[in-house]
């Protein structure tokens, strides 16, 4: 999740008839080769417009857009100097003028919380905090002085919805920040921004950006499967799918959805038929979820798109996992010369930012060897091939307490999204029984889990039970995610 919480925050742009802020044809062009990660192109129509309309701000704008978006995607420790060094200027510039539009104060929040966001990806979390309170601060003042202005209920939204999945223990940071939101808040303002914008044909071209928001925020934060599908289908039938298709964010963001849904075959197609032109910024994250994607089907030629993220990219997240996934590659393939290689470089090259990278390197420095069974079942559950994962697990014998619980908790996982609600119910509750005082994720994720049952049933005293569990347990695996989803968890049934 936490990738996708660093990708999606920041996709606000617009248009104004403002002298200071114009988006012409020129501009439109450049944001959508912008959104393309055509960063090229778009940068030169940015130097022409500059030319030819100096007092036009949204060049400004754009720029930073796009310094912000290589930092993201890149990693990159020269792109970040870069982005930090232009910040005063480009700040100096827009608060200029334009005091008189719904952009000159909005466009200034966008710097500082693009200059945020990218602090929160190289660790400098105080300075962070200060850049994304100013951004929230501005966008408030923006919303009292012009409360029509579409773009503040999607910048809010996203800011509203985020500030409510904060847990509990770290309250203590929002409140000093004078934060507040709720996810259904920040869904509804997401919302509303997208009916706004689909009436006014003069700012269709922003649709692509609000979508991703909604769908963010209703997979990952409303967790709600069926609805991001809906939207995700909803916006392939619609006469935007050009530019979907020729997006990498887009193509990221659905996805990412098409992941969660269990729909891995739609994952591999949606990568594969859509490939990066030369003139685009390398989005390398997309190998890695092809190659995961295609591991989760068990394919034979799974090692070649992570091998292309581990060659290319030269950030840090995702690394060790990617290395993870190669071991896990040749371990299925009987080469365990090959699976030794990989789990030694996992302990040589990334971090521990994410999740999936301190799974990595708590396997790694375990040094045991998954059982084969456990392992399938594990790669094409994740891959929604219920029914092989299945199979798996029945020609599986628990060898000890750790692969006893996993075989559990993986068992209720196949039958809660293959439906068998009843039955994945009582693998979660044995799983908690018999995992709640272990280190592992297993019993977290059992009880993060009835908690969405229950929600779902309405069973709102039942759902906030087990909510409140997670937050409880002590484990090490998948901690940040798992304790968010609860936390988003306890916020939507507030009050309920």
């Amino acid at each position: 999740m936490k990738q996708t919480l660093i990708i999606l925050i920041l996709f606000f742009v617009s248009s104004s008839i403002q002298a200071s802020f114009t988006f012409n044809d020129n501009c439109k062009q450049a944001y959508s080769e912008m959104m393309c990660l055509r960063f090229d192109g778009a940068g030169a129509r940015m130097q022409t417009e500059k030319k030819i309309n100096p007092d036009n701000q949204v060049p400004c704008i754009i720029e930073n857009y796009i310094d912000f978006l290589k930092v993201l995607i890149g990693e990159e420790e020269k792109d970040y100097n870069f982005l930090k060094s232009k910040k005063e200027q480009r700040l100096q510039k827009l608060a200029a003028e334009g005091k008189d539009s719904p952009w000159h104060l909005y466009s200034q929040s966008l710097i500082y919380l693009q200059s945020g966001v990218a602090r929160i990806k190289f660790g400098e979390y105080v300075s962070a905090g200060l850049d994304i309170n100013r951004a929230y601060r501005l966008l408030i003042e923006n919303q009292r002085k012009f409360p029509d202005f579409v773009m503040n209920k999607a910048g809010l939204g996203i800011l509203h919805s985020l500030i409510g999945t904060v847990p509990v223990k770290y309250k203590w940071a929002v409140n000093s920040l004078q934060f507040e939101g709720t996810i259904p808040e920040g869904n509804a303002e997401i919302a509303g921004a997208y009916r706004q914008l689909s009436s006014d044909p003069q700012l269709s071209f922003l649709l692509p950006e609000t979508v991703f928001l909604l769908t963010f925020v209703t997979l990952n934060l409303s967790a709600d499967i069926p609805a991001a599908l809906n939207l995700v289908e909803k916006f392939n039938t619609s006469t935007l799918k050009s530019i979907v298709n020729e997006s990498p964010l887009l193509i990221y963001s659905f996805a990412n959805i098409y992941s969660r849904a269990g729909e891995n075959d739609k994952v591999i197609q949606l990568i594969t038929e859509n490939p990066r032109t030369p003139d685009m910024y390398h989005f390398h994250y997309l190998n890695y979820m092809l190659g995961v994607a295609k591991l989760n089907r068990l394919d034979k030629d799974a090692c070649y798109p992570l091998l292309s993220f581990l060659g290319s990219f030269k950030g840090k997240n995702y690394i060790r996992s990617a290395y993870m996934h190669l071991a896990w590659y040749y371990l299925i393939q009987n080469e365990p010369q090959q699976y030794n290689i990989y789990i030694e470089r996992i302990k040589l090259r990334g971090n521990d930012q994410v999740d999936n990278d301190r799974e990595a390197l708590a396997f790694a420095t375990k040094n045991s060897k998954p059982d084969m069974h456990l392992l399938k079942a594990r790669l094409l559950f994740d891959g929604g091939y219920y029914a092989r994962a299945r199979q798996e697990l029945d020609a599986f014998k628990p060898t000890d307490i750790k692969t006893g619980l996993e075989n559990i908790y993986r068992l209720g996982r196949i039958y809660h999204n293959w439906g068998k609600t009843d039955e994945a119910i009582s693998c979660y509750l044995e799983a908690i029984k018999k995992g709640e005082n272990l280190p592992y994720y297993f019993a977290a994720n059992s009880s993060l889990q009835l908690g969405i049952i229950y929600e779902k049933r309405n069973d709102f005293v039942q759902a906030k039970k087990y909510y409140l569990k997670v937050l409880d347990m002590n484990f090490d695996e998948y901690q940040f995610s798992i304790t968010n989803k609860a936390q988003a968890g306890l916020n939507r049934i507030k009050g309920k």
